[in-house]
């Protein structure tokens, strides 16, 4: 009797520490890790477009993909310089609204975004909360920026010559240029976005408190100091 009642009295202790334990919130939740791990997509992406849209601002021609550049001088060389300018134009004006659309679009699908192991995204690489969101809507987005970009180029004679200058440029091309230059283009688009938001997600997790969420706060350094 009274080995049991030793007994109850310890699992009362044991319970009573854990209960402390938890009410101090030592242990980050697991909605509060979720919480954590979108507020760091938010903040990521946000600084990410708002980069990309200055790098717009600056000049679209020293973005452009390589093989689209060689492309563009064939184009130029056979007289149609005067089409490249108007193509160059439209396509930094496509990108800069399709980047307002994306932001949108990526927001909404944090908000939505599932983790099926939060913890381990956490303590994962540098850029693992971005590839989780990569995954969920890589296609969406690269299905609005190619929609976006075909619109805008329309507007130009571009798409007639285009298949004529990617052709040649594809006969002595190791890596050749398929499909149409808006699909083409809204893939090396949508990479370099999801690049862009996951070098900015490995600087938020170096210094994530500058975040100034007490949410991201406690989750990371909660498992900073309890990596194991």
């Amino acid at each position: 009797m009274k080995q049991l009642f030793l007994s109850i009295i310890s699992i009362s202790i044991l319970f009573s520490s854990c209960k402390t334990l938890g009410e101090l919130g030592l242990k980050p939740s697991s909605l509060e890790t979720v919480m954590a791990l979108k507020n760091i997509l938010d903040s990521s992406t946000f600084k990410a477009i708002k980069k990309l849209k200055n790098i717009n601002e600056v000049g679209l021609e020293n973005t452009l993909p390589s093989e689209v550049g060689t492309v563009l001088k064939t184009l130029k060389t056979v007289g149609y310089g005067d089409e490249v300018e108007k193509m160059t134009k439209s396509i930094g004006q496509a990108s800069t609204l399709v980047l307002v659309e994306s932001e949108e679009i990526i927001g909404d699908a944090i908000s939505e975004l599932k983790f099926t192991d939060a913890v381990a995204v956490v303590l994962g690489g540098e850029d693992a909360a971005t590839n989780v969101l990569k995954r969920a809507i890589y296609s969406t987005v690269k299905k609005r920026y190619s929609a976006r970009l075909r619109q805008e180029l329309d507007k130009t004679d571009v798409n007639t010559y285009w298949p004529i200058a990617a052709g040649a440029y594809n006969i002595f091309a190791k890596n050749k240029m398929e499909g149409t230059l808006s699909d083409f283009l809204a893939k090396r688009a949508v990479d370099g976005l999801f690049l862009a938001i996951g070098k900015e997600e490995a600087k938020a997790r170096t210094d994530y408190k500058a975040i100034g969420n007490t949410v991201v706060t406690k989750v990371f350094d909660y498992y900073s100091k309890n990596k194991s």
